[in-house]
């Protein structure tokens, strides 16, 4: 596979990460939470190996990052996340602190 697919999977990866990390955050159903947290750590997993793929440099960081958000914009569309009640203006702290999350890896 080459870089560009590898973005754009790492663009739903991520987003599928957050998406399940806002719904742990804001849910209304509590005794969801252990399943979203491993949802979380299944996400987390596919996502570092495909990161161990290719070194990673600004601009491709960019690009990851106008992916996820694209693509967490079109999850929360999405009618299991009809009785979460985000804010989609902190999207953006959420996509920040996965990235750098990711990136120390």
């Amino acid at each position: 596979m080459g870089k560009n697919r590898i973005v754009r999977i790492l663009g739903k990866l991520i987003a599928g990460m957050i998406a399940h990390r806002i719904l742990e955050k804001y849910s209304n159903k509590k005794e969801s939470l252990n399943h979203l947290r491993m949802e979380v750590n299944n996400y987390r997993d596919n996502i570092y190996e495909y990161f161990k793929k290719f070194n990673w440099n600004t601009d491709d960081k960019k690009r990851i990052k106008e992916k996820t958000l694209k693509n967490l914009k079109s999850e929360f569309k999405k009618p299991h996340f009809s009785d979460v009640k985000f804010p989609m203006n902190e999207a953006e702290k959420f996509i920040d602190e996965t990235l750098k999350e990711i990136f120390v890896f």
